[in-house]
Order: structure tokens, then sequence, then C-alpha cells
């Protein structure tokens, strides 16, 4: 046993290692937590590989058809094919789908998601703060769910109300992440901290590869065209994890009434537990004056662009630069995401392993994996802009690796925020997500703009542009983060209302201490 006197209180404090770790609570937590960033991936990502089947591509085209990869095209004497059987100098061919959208609608719809998203993000971490992230992120999901079901009748109906759809998706999901970070805020020990949140967090990414690979199959379904059982088979599940999540999961380790005393003990002694500063007033500006904050921001809002841009655009890349159909499109999209969960669980391991063995402290953890996690990925970026369809295994293989590398974020700024203020890292999460929501609103558009034709010259400048972001970000973190909580969220400030009170408790506590 390796269990500790605390001389404060003169209680036993409990190590880690005396405390169940597979069969606990806050492992079951991370489980229901990871199955729920599936289905947000799944239900805010599925749409944008439905479009590949919903869309009558390049029905703006004029002449006779022909068939290459076995979708149709349309013949016209300004359009030439490609030695990979691709059109350049125009649209590069026309799936059969039922809907009359062109690029510019199509990047308006997958930018909606992100005018919602954007504005309940700091809400979301106050709510959560406040009144607990259970039924904040469970309300939010029943939104979600509601606005996937009603996909289907909306596209046939008004692109409108696909747009308004996708925009009250986004307003629900907001508040998701700053939920589950208030959440994390009260259930991760420190030296747990990233293989739990890693592990919980990572089910983003296998959200990817369902959306992914799942669509294309659901798309060749004989029935209604297919494509509406994209939003059908991704909205049940979701239903069927919210039923699980309103009876499992809770706010604290002292309102969960099934978790291990030890179990409980152990978590609050790790992270503290101080019921008296739960309705404490948060500090706004105090945030906006701290670089460590500043430093997750950047990174979080440079990785986002990169992120947004890949995931919705890569199916898209795949099908005009690397001149994949439909089928190999499924499999060679979701193959970096599948690499990215594998290095999302390695890295999580390792950071905490690091810090366990004191081989380096958390603030030098974490600027570790956030360089891993941005110089990596933008060298990958721009190799794949010299590939084409003739090279296209190798572009494949740059793709994978730097997605792969984009997991040690997971271990960088993504769980940063828990290090520097536990107490409020929902707020902080609402914050730095708002600011990098801004990629997710303005990428899809800007990549609409600067591909009109599909050719490798114009997705090479959408590659050279997100390594360059990722490369920023990564520079700005490694100067500017912590590791360390800050001052502005220990107990002792937050009894005061500003620094100035708690510098004259400060000095009064000196004088005394002195004079004795």
């Amino acid at each position: 046993m390796t269990k500790s006197k605390d001389d404060k209180a003169g209680e036993i404090r409990l190590d880690h290692k005396d405390v169940p770790y597979w069969t606990s609570c806050r492992v079951w937590l991370s489980l229901m937590g990871f199955i729920g960033m599936i289905n947000v991936y799944a239900l805010r990502t599925n749409i944008s590989f439905a479009m590949v089947c919903m869309v009558r591509h390049g029905s703006n085209l004029n002449g006779t058809n022909s068939t290459i990869d076995g979708a149709n095209v349309t013949n016209n004497s300004d359009f030439t094919v490609t030695p990979c059987g691709q059109l350049s100098g125009g649209s590069s061919r026309a799936f059969d789908g039922e809907l009359d959208w062109d690029k510019s609608l199509r990047g308006n719809i997958l930018s909606s998601f992100f005018y919602g998203y954007i504005c309940t993000q700091i809400l979301g971490g106050w709510l959560a703060g406040r009144y607990g992230g259970k039924h904040v992120l469970g309300t939010a999901m029943v939104i979600a769910f509601a606005m996937t079901m009603v996909t289907p009748i909306a596209s046939r109906t008004h692109p409108y109300l696909v747009i308004a759809a996708r925009v009250l998706m986004g307003l629900a999901t907001g508040v998701v992440f700053p939920a589950m970070h208030a959440i994390w805020g009260k259930w991760a020990p420190p030296l747990e901290r990233s293989k739990l949140m890693s592990f919980c967090y990572s089910g983003t990414i296998i959200g990817n590869i369902v959306a992914l690979s799942l669509s294309g199959f659901l798309c060749e379904i004989q029935l209604d065209n297919g494509w509406p059982f994209i939003f059908y088979v991704y909205g049940a599940f979701c239903f069927l994890w919210l039923c699980g999540w309103y009876l499992t999961v809770f706010d604290t380790p002292a309102s969960h009434p099934r978790i291990g005393q030890p179990e409980r003990t152990y978590i609050q002694q790790s992270i503290g537990h101080h019921p008296g500063l739960e309705k404490v007033s948060v500090p706004w500006l105090t945030f906006a004056k701290s670089p460590a904050v500043w430093a997750i921001i950047v990174a979080h809002t440079c990785n986002n662009w990169g992120n947004y841009t890949l995931m919705t655009s890569l199916p898209t890349f795949m099908k005009e630069v690397l001149a994949f159909d439909v089928k190999q499109n499924v499999l060679f999209s979701a193959l970096p995401y599948l690499a990215m969960y594998v290095s999302t669980i390695l890295f999580g391991q390792i950071a905490d392993r690091l810090r366990e063995r004191r081989v380096l402290n958390t603030t030098w953890t974490r600027k570790l994996f956030q360089s891993i996690g941005g110089f990596l990925p933008a060298a990958f970026l721009i190799a794949t802009g010299f590939v084409d369809c003739e090279t296209r295994m190798i572009g494949v293989a740059f793709l994978t690796l730097g997605v792969a590398f984009t997991a040690g974020v997971r271990a960088g700024f993504q769980i940063n925020h828990v290090d520097i203020a536990p107490r409020f890292a929902g707020e902080i999460y609402g914050i730095t997500n708002t600011l990098s929501t801004i990629p997710g609103m303005v990428s899809p558009i800007a990549v609409g703009a600067l591909t009109p034709n599909g050719s490798k010259e114009e997705w090479q400048r959408v590659l050279f542009i997100s390594g360059a972001i990722y490369t920023f970000g990564s520079l700005f973190f490694l100067v500017f983060a912590s590791g360390e909580e800050q001052t502005w969220d220990k107990p002792d400030h937050l009894h005061y209302q500003d620094d100035q009170e708690l510098k004259e408790k400060e000095k009064k506590d000196d004088l005394e201490n002195t004079t004795l």
C-alpha cells in the first residue's frame, strides 16, 4: 500500500495504484463520453459524405452521358479526361443524386452548422459550471437527434430548411464539449487525466470513421435512394446512447449513488473538493489577461482550421485530385482517422507515463505533444500537395500519417484547460471553442472558393495554407502555454473578489507569521 497521512486533515491519502481503475466509475464515464463523442461527430459530419450520394454533381453540364469509374458524367468539348479517368477543366464527375445543389450551396450548408455552434460555447460552459454537465450535454444531444431525423425531409423540401436544421444542431451541440470538460474537471485525477480524456475525446475520431465508412454502404440501399438511411441509422444510435447517458452518468463523484468510497475519496483528494466554491463568480477578465488561456485559444483555433478542412473536404479531395471512386473514397477517407484513433490512445498513455515517472512535468508534456500534433501534420499536408492521381497511394500515406500525428493535440492543448483551471475548465473551453469555431465557418467556403475546378494546383493552395496555420498554432503554444494550475483557480484565491483583496490577505498572513 502507498497510503500517506494528510497533515492538515489527519486523513489517509490514497495513491492511484490503490484504487481500482478498469472497473471504476471514472473509466465508465470515459466510455460513455467516448460513445457520446462518436454520436456528436457522426451527426455533424454525416452530411459531408451524404452529399456525395444525394447531390447531382455536374448537373449544369450539357452533352451526352458517358461513364467513368462507374459514375455518370457528361461529355463536353471543354473537358478532357486525365490518365486517371477524372475530368479536368470543370466538375470532375456527376453522380446521379437527386438534389440540384451547386458547389456554393453545398459549402453554405456545410458551414451553417458552425453558425449555430459558435453561439453557445461560452453559454454551455457557464451552464455546465452552474448546473452540471450531465443534463446540459444530454439535452443538446436530444436536439441533435431530432435535427438529424428531419434532415431527409428538409433536404427534399428546400435547402434553406437543411440550413436551418444544421444551425439548430450547431446551437445545441455547441454546449457539448464545454459540458464534457466541466464534468472532467470534477472527475479526472491529474495522473490519469491524459488517458481518461484522450480516450473519451477519441470518440470524435471514431465518429468520423463511422460517418465516412458506413455512409457509403447506406447510400447503396435500394430503398428511398439510400442516402436518407445515413441520417436515420445515426439518429437511432444516438437515441440508444442517450438512454444509457441519463441512467449511468453523474456530474460529480459526490453525487454518484454507486461509486465506491475509495474511488470517491481518491478523486476528491486528487482534484480537491470545495462545495462552497461551486457557485463562485467566473473571473472572465482574468481569463482574457492570461497567457496560458491565450496559448490554448491560438492552438485550438489553428488546429481546428486543419481539422475542419479535412473533416469537410477530404472525400472531395479524394474524388477530385486522387480520382477514387465511391467505394475507394469510403475506405481511404476513413483510413487516416483510424490511424488517428490508434495514435490518440497511444499518446494519452505515453503522456501520463511521462508525468507519472517525472520524466517531464505537465507543462513540457503538453508542449511536446502539441508539437507532435502541429508540426508533423503540417509537413505531411504540404507534402500531400505535390501528389496527384498517378501517385495517389503516396498521397493516402501522407494524409494518413498527417492525420495520425494530429492526435498529439489530444495530450496537448485539448486537455490543457483542466490542467490550468479545473474549476473553470468548462467556461474556458467555451471561450476557446467559440473562437476556434470560426475556421469551421470559414474553411468550407474558402475551400470551395479556392477549388472551383478541383484541380491539383487549387488543392495545393488549400493544403499549404493548412500546413502554415498548423505550424503557427504550435509555435505560439510552445512559447506561452503552461501546465500548472493558475493562481486565480485555486481555492484560496476564489474566496476573494479580486487580486488586490488576495494580496492584502497574504500580507496579513505574512505579518502574523512574523509576529509569531
